[in-house]
C-alpha cells in the first residue's frame, strides 16, 4: 500500500460525474444531485488530499488507486483525514456512477475527462453531520474518486497536481489509541 497526503487551497467548486448525467438533467437539478457530485465547500472549512494506492478487499490480486478530499474546518481536518469522526455524528453516503465509461473532474474550471474502461460506481460523497437544537450540521466532506485500471500512482499524482493549486505534502500522524473517535 502506498498513500501520499496533502493540504491544498481549498477549492471553491468541485464537479465529479458522468458527462451523460450532466447533460441529460442539466434540468432536473433533484435527479442531478442524486447522480453527481456538485460541491461548494463552506468558506470556513480547509481542504486536504490523500493519494491512495490499496488492494481491492474482494480481490487483492487488484489494487484501487483513490484521490481523497477532505474538507473540515482546519481544527477537525487531521480527524477525517485519519478515517476518523466523532461520536453523534451521521453520515450520509452516495455513490458516483458512471453509465457512459467516462467521467469528468472538474475542480474551479480545471477539468479532466477520465476514460474508466468500464460503467458503474467511480466513487462517492461523504457528509459528516451532527445535530444541534434540532437543525443538521455539516461537519465534514469527503470525496474519494477511484481511478481506472490502467492508471498508475504517478498518473493519479500528476492529476492531483494539475486539478489542484499549492499540493503542500505533509506527514502522515500516527494513530493514537483511544481518542473518543469513532470509524
Amino acid at each position: 500500500m502506498r498513500e501520499e497526503r496533502y493540504r491544498i487551497k481549498c477549492p471553491k467548486h468541485i464537479l465529479f460525474g458522468d458527462p451523460l448525467y450532466l447533460e441529460q438533467y442539466e434540468h432536473d437539478q433533484k435527479r442531478l444531485r442524486e447522480l453527481v457530485v456538485d460541491y461548494s465547500p463552506e468558506s470556513s472549512f480547509a481542504a486536504g488530499l490523500i493519494l491512495k494506492e490499496e488492494p481491492y478487499q474482494k480481490d487483492p490480486a487488484y489494487t484501487l488507486l483513490s484521490i481523497n478530499l477532505y474538507f473540515a474546518p482546519e481544527q477537525h481536518l487531521g480527524t477525517y483525514m485519519r478515517d476518523w469522526m466523532y461520536k453523534g455524528q451521521k453520515i450520509e453516503e452516495k455513490g458516483v456512477g458512471v453509465d457512459t465509461a467516462c467521467y469528468i473532474l472538474e475542480v474551479d474550471g480545471k477539468c479532466e475527462d477520465v476514460l474508466t474502461g468500464g460503467d458503474g460506481w467511480w466513487g462517492r460523497t461523504q457528509e459528516f453531520s451532527h445535530t444541534s437544537r434540532g437543525k443538521k450540521v455539516l461537519d465534514a466532506v469527503v470525496v474519494t474518486i477511484w481511478m481506472p485500471d490502467e492508471e498508475t500512482f504517478g498518473g493519479m499524482k500528476r492529476t492531483a497536481k494539475y486539478l489542484f493549486d499549492d499540493l503542500r505534502p505533509i506527514e502522515k500522524v500516527p494513530e493514537k489509541k483511544d481518542h473518543g473517535k469513532e470509524r
